[in-house]
């Protein structure tokens, strides 16, 4: 099964077909398929020795909580089991847990990562559930450093995507998003359209850096996800190698959104794709909403999990299992989770973990992006309270003026004053910047008084001033001491 692994484009025409053998249309074949059952076997006659159960009690020390730096979180079952078929070794539980973690785990590592899997409450789904799950987990595992969301997912073909049942999608920042939107999450606007606003962050550098390394080796190389799908089948029951291996091509039919014609499709070998996931609360089960939505996010699958995240650090990687219509069904489930998990370690194959622990932990991410989000809701309620404060002095001004005691002749907006002489621009600038400093600060002492012989310029000072205050909004009184003037001697 040679990858040579696509960047997903947006779609720009989403008309899907129909390719069914029942109905007469075409088959969609790959160019090789992993068989199913025994002929895997066959086809690898070693089985996989990689495998093994570790009892940390009769195996050298214990392995801690603290020692853990991967997180990988499923949804079903079926996608914990898939997780469990790809560790190469699987570790005994830990003795105890923090007891606010309600959290069952399945512990082990794949290549030299200590992994820890856990799995959403049986019959419980949604974003909500995923946030909690994620939260438990930082609990007890206060090392893990970045997290994993690994599983099934409904598929958005078209001609710019051939997406098909099997295939791996997996979330890679495009433009402005993360990789994940919540295509649910959202506010109305103008003339009635919905604008969405929920979006995940990116995901961490390391995983980015690991997504680029693998694309580059899938150029020249083949994919190994055969391989551990191979070893998968050979070290699980019978039940296992029937439902866990690939469904054949007459059983991927994907249906047009309205049925009203087959037409020929291309076909190609790629089957890994990266892009943009749509992630909600609801499952789509309509062709004409699928290609609605894809069309408007450039969206390559969808899932339920994601946006449950929005502080959980992680990558998403989904095997398609349905193609998001009426027409879903189970018979790929287990297959197309395979193929994630598989996608899922061959990634953690090409990440070093000395790397991973150059990486902060998240739960450190986590402390320091609440602190500072109390610091700016303790700035932002300083700032409204300041506010607040502001506009009820203003309406006590407003409706409330102070009237100082005054002196007729003292006024500056009087009509003996009104035409009196101000400071030229440019001039006294010292002794009214001293002044203008004296006001603002409040240490200083609430008098000032400026003194200077007859025609020195005091009153032409003041004057100015009080123009300058008033401008300004400023509350200041004054007073002109004057021998020999009514009501200014005193």
């Amino acid at each position: 099964m040679p990858d040579l692994s696509t960047n997903a484009k947006p779609n720009d025409d989403i008309r899907t077909i129909a390719r069914t053998s029942v109905g007469g249309g075409p088959k969609r074949n790959r160019s090789t398929e992993l068989s199913s059952g025994v002929d895997v076997a066959e086809s690898n006659p070693h089985p996989s020795k990689r495998f093994r159960t570790i009892d940390a009690s009769k195996n050298g020390p214990a392995i801690t909580s603290d020692e853990y730096t991967v997180g990988w979180i499923c949804a079903l079952p079926l996608e914990m089991a898939a997780a469990k078929g790809m560790l190469d070794q699987i570790h005994a539980d830990l003795p105890e847990q923090d007891p606010a973690d309600h959290n069952n785990y399945i512990l082990g590592q794949i290549q030299g990562h200590n992994i820890v899997v856990a799995c959403l409450p049986a019959g419980i789904y949604g974003t909500t559930t995923a946030a909690t799950v994620a939260k438990d987990l930082l609990r007890t595992f206060k090392s893990i450093r970045f997290g994993l969301l690994v599983g099934i997912g409904g598929g958005a073909p078209s001609r710019t995507n051939d997406i098909r049942l099997g295939d791996v999608v997996v979330s890679q920042p495009t433009g402005t998003t993360g990789g994940a939107i919540q295509y649910d999450r959202g506010k109305t606007v103008q003339d009635g359209e919905f604008q969405r606003t929920g979006s995940l962050n990116s995901p961490p550098q390391v995983l980015l850096t690991g997504l680029g390394r693998l694309q580059a080796e899938h150029m020249t190389e083949d994919s190994k996800i055969p391989q551990y799908l191979s070893e998968l089948v050979q070290k699980s029951p019978k039940m296992m190698k029937k439902k866990f291996s690939y469904q054949g091509s007459s059983n991927d039919c994907l249906y047009q959104a309205e049925y009203e014609h087959i037409e020929q499709y291309s076909t190609c070998d790629q089957f890994i794709h990266y892009g943009t996931i749509a992630s909600g609360n609801q499952v789509i089960k309509h062709g004409k909403t699928r290609d609605q939505i894809a069309k408007d996010l450039g969206a390559l699958c969808f899932e339920m999990e994601a946006a449950g995240l929005q502080d959980f650090p992680c990558l998403i990687v989904r095997g398609i299992c349905d193609y998001s219509d009426s027409h879903k069904n189970k018979k790929w489930q287990e297959y197309a989770a395979a193929t994630a998990a598989a996608f899922t370690k061959e990634l953690l194959s090409v990440i070093r973990p000395n790397k991973v622990l150059d990486e902060k932990p998240i739960q450190e991410l986590v402390s320091v992006a609440k602190e500072h989000l109390q610091v700016s809701i303790h700035q932002r309620d300083i700032s409204a309270e300041q506010l607040a404060e502001l506009k009820l002095q203003r309406r006590m001004l407003k409706d409330h003026p102070i009237t100082l005691p005054t002196v007729l002749e003292a006024r500056y907006d009087s009509k003996d004053v009104q035409d009196s002489p101000r400071c030229e621009i440019g001039t006294r600038l010292r002794i009214r910047e001293t002044i203008h400093h004296w006001a603002e600060d409040d240490s200083e002492e609430p008098l000032f008084w400026l003194t200077g012989p007859a025609g020195t310029g005091k009153s032409t000072i003041a004057r100015t001033l009080a123009d300058t205050f008033y401008g300004e909004k400023r509350l200041v009184s004054g007073y002109f001491f004057k021998r020999g003037e009514h009501g200014l001697a005193d």
